[in-house]
């Protein structure tokens, strides 16, 4: 290309698309910077989304198994709860009215052995009181993977969501 030529191209190249070196430099060193804002922006939003799905998942499966006390995790997963790849736990939980439980203890205890929560004080009324509140506890696991490895960002390797309900 003759200099006129080049000279030309240029003048039209300003002219038509208004554009200098300088900003096609500048554009070269923030692009890469902004697009992995952008990502990250959208990494966080898939990580929160995943997080309220569990949680939600759990919510429903606590409920489904308090109506249903002999339910397994396997049970729960057939019923298509929880989102693909998460992991149901499913565990029956006691407290005494403290929020105590003897360590060894059968949940629930046998009817009318004597009760372990014998003895335990309602901290709300001061009050001995010996009931045994019981609880079923559902907790889904699942595993993330951003979709940019971030090295200085700490991404959780997998998500957890958990719901506990009183049964009785």
């Amino acid at each position: 290309m003759k200099p006129t030529q080049l000279a030309i191209a240029r003048r039209w190249c300003r002219r038509f698309l208004g554009v200098d070196g300088a900003a096609a430099v500048e554009l070269a060193i923030a692009a890469p910077v902004l697009v992995l804002l952008v990502l990250g922006v959208a990494d966080y939003g898939v990580l929160t989304g995943d997080v309220a799905s569990l949680e939600s998942a759990a919510r429903a499966g606590a409920e489904v198994a308090k109506a249903h006390p002999n339910l397994t995790a396997g049970d729960l997963t057939s019923r298509d709860l929880f989102p693909s790849g998460a992991t149901p736990i499913v565990t029956s939980v006691c407290t005494c009215v403290d929020n105590t439980w003897p360590t060894g203890t059968a949940c629930p205890p046998e009817p009318f052995a004597a009760t372990p929560c014998a003895g335990k004080t309602n901290p709300f009324t001061g009050t001995t009181d010996p009931r045994v509140s019981e609880y079923v506890q559902v907790t889904a696991t699942q595993s993330f993977s951003p979709m940019v490895s971030y090295s200085s960002f700490g991404f959780p390797p997998s998500l957890t969501g958990q719901a506990t309900i009183r049964t009785q």
